[in-house]
Parts: C-alpha cells; sequence; structure tokens
C-alpha cells in the first residue's frame, strides 16, 4: 500500500495518488485538453488496474487539470496510424473500459471542464458523475464520422432514454452542465471552486461504507437494465447471503442493537 498522497513516478500523463482508501486519477495533458494519445490510454489503463487490485482502495475519483476533464482522443496523435494499429488500440481502450466498468469499487468522474467524445463517454462510464458548473458535455463523433465509442452507446441510454441519446448522437449537440443534470446524465452540479471537495467528500462516504454489498449492488445495477424479475431476484438472494457472512454485516448488527440498547 502507498502511504498518503504517494505518487508513482512511472505516470507522465496523469497525476495518480490514494489517500484514506480513495484513489484520484488526474488526467494531465492541459495543453491539448486531456486528450488521449496512446501513453495516456496506457497510464489510465495501468492506474485502474492498480485501483481494481488494492484492498486498500475503496473509491476511484477521475478528474482532469485545467478547463478540460478529457477531450476525447488526440487526433493528431493517429496520424499515420495503419488500420491494424488502430484496432489494436481500440481494443485496449475497451479493455480498459471493461475493467473500469467491472470493477468493484465505486466510480466518481469529477467533471472540471470539457467532457466530449471519448472524454465524456469516460464520464458516463462511472457510477456517479459530479460536474462543475463550467462542465460541456458533448457526443460529437458524427462531426468526425465516427461512431460513439468508449461504451457510449451502452451508457447514455440507460442514463437519460433511447430517444434522446439518438437526438444527442445523430446531431452531436453540445450540453452544459445543467441541462446535463436535468435530463438526468449527471448526478449533481456543483460551483467550479466545490468541485473537488464534493466528489471527495461523497467518496469520503462511500469509502466508510462496507466494500462488498456496494460492490455486489453495482454489478447488479449495471446488470439490471436485462435481466428479467426473477433473475434479479436470483442475484439479491446470492448476494445477500454473501454479505450476511461478512465482519461488515456483523459489526453493523452489533452496532445497531448496542444503540437501539442506549435508547
Amino acid at each position: 500500500m502507498w502511504g498518503p498522497r504517494e505518487e508513482k513516478a512511472m505516470f507522465k500523463k496523469i497525476n495518480f495518488e490514494k489517500e484514506n482508501g480513495i484513489a484520484v486519477i488526474r488526467l494531465n495533458r492541459p495543453e491539448v485538453m486531456n486528450a488521449f494519445d496512446i501513453e495516456t490510454q496506457e497510464e489510465l489503463a495501468k492506474a485502474i488496474e492498480d485501483v481494481r487490485s488494492d484492498e486498500h482502495a475503496k473509491v476511484l475519483i477521475v478528474t482532469g487539470t485545467g478547463r478540460a476533464f478529457c477531450a476525447g482522443m488526440d487526433i493528431t496523435a493517429f496520424e499515420g496510424m495503419n488500420v491494424d494499429q488502430g484496432r489494436e488500440f481500440l481494443k485496449k481502450v475497451q479493455r480498459m473500459m471493461l475493467n473500469l466498468v467491472s470493477m468493484e469499487k465505486p466510480v466518481i468522474a469529477a467533471v472540471n471542464g470539457y467532457a466530449l467524445g471519448g472524454g465524456c463517454n469516460l464520464a458516463l462510464a462511472s457510477d456517479i458523475i459530479i460536474a462543475s458548473e463550467n462542465a460541456i458535455f458533448s457526443q460529437g463523433f458524427v462531426k468526425i464520422g465516427l461512431v460513439s465509442d468508449m461504451g457510449g452507446m451502452y451508457f447514455l441510454p440507460r442514463l437519460i432514454g433511447l430517444a434522446k441519446a439518438k437526438e444527442l448522437m445523430f446531431i452531436g449537440e453540445t450540453l452544459d452542465a445543467k441541462d446535463a443534470e436535468r435530463i438526468g446524465m449527471i448526478n449533481r452540479v456543483v460551483p467550479e471552486e466545490d468541485l473537488e471537495r464534493v466528489a471527495k467528500e461523497l467518496a469520503t462516504k462511500i469509502a466508510t461504507g462496507p466494500l462488498k454489498p456496494i460492490g455486489l449492488m453495482k454489478a447488479i445495477l449495471n446488470k439490471s437494465t436485462y435481466l428479467d424479475f426473477p433473475s434479479l431476484l436470483q442475484l439479491e438472494f446470492e448476494a445477500q447471503e454473501i454479505c450476511s457472512q461478512t465482519e461488515d454485516h456483523k459489526k453493523c448488527i452489533q452496532a445497531f442493537l448496542e444503540r437501539k440498547k442506549r435508547n
């Protein structure tokens, strides 16, 4: 386990730190609005895998430096890439997104500015999205002749409904933070100066809770839109059986009984 606020020297294009059970990944290419190049994607994938495997990390916050959360792919970095290289890169991105979404730990996106294309979908892949008032969201893939990637066509319809998702993706429409909150695309909007504090306060509340039931609820909720009711009940049953045997559950019951005696 790392010590407080210790950063791994291997990272050059992201900042990565962990403290008190909270991991923070901060995309750090402000000169290009934190757009992905190959090295940034590789570093982000390594940091996500680190959080997945660290038993002391309870929550992950993803954010950016400067005026952007992430502007998606850095198109200039991929000039000259052939079809096979492009295919391999996209496969790596997809593996990274699978690791992010399937990890037991909750993920909070603290969207500090522009979240465009793949950057928007990186935010949508998170479990909770907190945005500053100056955040901008865009599904602008169609404007460069591409389809939405990084799981956008999975996440967005589940958040705002199929018809609205089609509208945003077919037009490549841009939304400000308030409009994104209004249609249910994000959880809440906060003043720019409060973004990091609010995200860390929320992460702390989650980190102090029992990880096993939170992780199981995350996994089941991610499947809930395509499960029939009996199948979901079965998953609930199995998860409850697991949780009932944990030390966290026993401690919570004991604390509840002690409070009841005092009252």
